[in-house]
């Protein structure tokens, strides 16, 4: 009888410095590969109106997963390997196949922030080159926590806190370029070229805040600034050492300020980090133990 592999029982584990069991609710990867075609078409076979192929170069292999924000776990690997652009190698372990995403690194990380629903990061990456079918793969036998944070949300601009906010996103984006392995000798060498390596040329540090529409705010709808201090923490104990969740800031930024008229009004303050810290890590944190 045929084993088949389900997503709700893939195991995830990050290799880098150590094997890190990872928690995640929903999980997707692939690696396709490039084709370039070219005419048989000649005097001698004037018919032969097929294109034959070529493929022997691989595309950057994609993935992305989400994970729930979670109280007493060491998930600083997480942050470490998002705000550094750091390579890693990315394991799926499933009952029928173990697969590896070699050279992987994140490009896009998102703090999904909601009220009464607990907090998660959205992560999706790009790696050098997918395998299946590995083995002498050495699993972690952690066990994970499953206490999840559900938010208590402290929001300010220019010092001053804004009240009734409905949700708010902070999202991480490193822009990489990749090195493709197109050298004469790796051509002949490879049977499929694979990219070699990557290069980050800009970084966005950006997010959404959703704000209630009320009397005592409605001066602030439809404005802009730049240059304004910004603070976001999102998570349990707020006010104490013992505060876990996601915080950002204070740091300096820009925003541009919009109305959404839904069934209730609502007004979207859409930033963006202008700062460039020595330290990214000291403003946005992913606080868990």
């Amino acid at each position: 009888m045929p084993t088949y592999n389900f997503k709700q029982e893939a195991e995830v584990y990050i290799v880098s410095g150590g094997t890190h069991r990872i928690h995640v609710t929903d999980i997707s990867f692939s690696q396709t590969f490039s084709e370039e075609s070219h005419s048989v078409n000649t005097i001698h076979s004037p018919d032969d109106l097929f294109e034959a192929s070529v493929i022997n170069k691989a595309n950057v292999a994609n993935f992305s997963f989400s994970v729930p924000a979670i109280v007493g776990s060491s998930y600083t690997i997480l942050e470490t390997l998002l705000l550094n652009a750091s390579t890693f190698d990315l394991y799926i372990k499933t009952p029928a196949d173990v697969y590896r995403l070699r050279q992987s690194v994140m490009t896009n990380g998102s703090f999904v922030i909601e009220r009464s629903r607990p907090l998660r990061l959205e992560i999706s990456g790009e790696a050098s080159q997918l395998y299946n079918g590995v083995t002498g793969f050495s699993t972690s036998s952690a066990v994970l926590d499953r206490a999840f944070i559900v938010p208590k949300i402290d929001v300010s601009i220019s010092g001053s806190a804004l009240d009734n906010v409905v949700s708010l996103s902070l999202e991480l984006q490193n822009d990489v370029s990749w090195t493709p392995f197109t050298t004469v000798n790796g051509a002949f060498s490879a049977t499929t070229m694979y990219p070699s390596g990557f290069t980050i040329s800009k970084k966005i540090l950006a997010g959404s805040i959703t704000q209630y529409l009320t009397n005592d705010n409605k001066s602030t709808a439809l404005t802009f600034n730049s240059g304004v201090s910004l603070s976001v923490k999102a998570g349990n104990g707020l006010s104490d050492a013992a505060f876990r969740g996601f915080s950002f800031g204070p740091a300096t930024c820009t925003f541009t300020n919009r109305i959404s008229t839904g069934n209730i009004f609502t007004q979207n303050y859409d930033w963006r980090m202008t700062q460039n810290p020595t330290n990214l890590a000291a403003i946005l944190k992913y606080e868990t133990d």
